[in-house]
């Protein structure tokens, strides 16, 4: 079914009055063989300037956020080649942050000019030279504040929200930049402290929303495949515990449904396998569960 605009828009003022949703619809309609001359236009130019808008502190609107979720889904199952690739591209690219962005060897993935573009917005240093005051301001790395300190504040912390979000999709795309695993190992000790604290009947409401999706995203980053420090190690090995009836743990005692989560941080998707998970794991990580780690026959086992 088409979905009829709400209101109209105009490319001479998008940029001033924040068009950004028109902007990338616009992208996702556009025909694959005018992308290239559109870009080149004025189109492209509104584009640059909606993204330069944009800041690590930027608050997204949940539908803005779903939107944004979706397409970077599509980008990961189907790769940057697919057909849609460049359309995709260029809508993610208005909902993405300079620093919360990276494409994986663009010169190979992406079409000459879009990786000209892609460059041109999110790795090229483009400040006045007559204000040493700017250059110093933006060369500095952005300040997300405080991580929350229980996930009911974490809820309330779009920042932090986008930056679990934006970290996991980057380590996704390339595994091989140290400095996004290091903050995302970070953050992932930051957040299994949190799951680990959390009142177990608060959990089911908790995942319902935005964090649900920011957890699913650091689950499917594969960020399990790295080595793990000594507190991860401490973290995973008592989440074990608390799942092992021989004990003293196992499903239907206390904390088992945060043990499971912070395993899920730990264990490679696809490498562990819960005994009889339709009737232990509660129904509303179950669908995810299934999705995640029994996508081939597993290779490690969690009682």
């Amino acid at each position: 079914m088409v979905t009829l605009p709400d209101q109209t828009w105009s490319l001479g003022t998008a940029s001033a009055e924040g068009h950004r949703d028109a902007m990338a619809r616009f992208w996702l309609a556009a025909p694959a063989d005018q992308l290239e001359p559109l870009w080149k236009s004025q189109f492209g130019t509104v584009t640059v300037e909606l993204i330069r808008q944009l800041t690590p502190q930027t608050t997204f609107t949940t539908e803005q956020v779903a939107m944004r979720d979706r397409i970077n889904q599509v980008l990961m199952q189907g790769g940057l080649q697919q057909p849609l690739g460049p359309q995709l591209i260029l809508a993610v690219f208005l909902y993405s942050p300079r620093g919360l962005m990276q494409v994986a060897n663009p010169e190979m993935n992406l079409p000459a000019w879009l990786s000209a573009a892609y460059s041109q917005i999110y790795l090229e240093q483009s400040f006045p030279q007559d204000s040493a005051a700017q250059v110093s301001q933006a060369q500095a790395a952005p300040d997300f504040g405080p991580f929350p300190s229980s996930l009911q504040e974490l809820l309330g912390n779009r920042i932090q929200l986008n930056r679990i979000l934006g970290l996991s999709n980057l380590y996704y795309i390339d595994p091989e930049d140290r400095e996004i695993c290091t903050e995302l190992m970070d953050v992932r000790i930051q957040l299994v402290e949190l799951i680990r604290q959390a009142p177990e009947a608060d959990l089911e409401g908790v995942w319902a929303g935005d964090f649900g999706d920011r957890y699913w995203a650091m689950v499917r980053s594969g960020i399990q495949q790295e080595q793990r420090r000594p507190e991860d190690e401490q973290f995973m090995q008592a989440a074990l515990k608390a799942l092992d009836q021989s004990q003293g743990g196992g499903f239907g005692r206390p904390g088992a449904v945060n043990a499971l989560l912070i395993a899920m941080l730990y264990f490679k998707p696809g490498t562990m396998q819960v005994a009889d998970a339709e009737r232990q794991i509660p129904g509303w990580l179950l669908e995810n569960y299934r999705q995640i780690f029994i996508v081939e026959p597993a290779q490690a086992s969690a009682p």
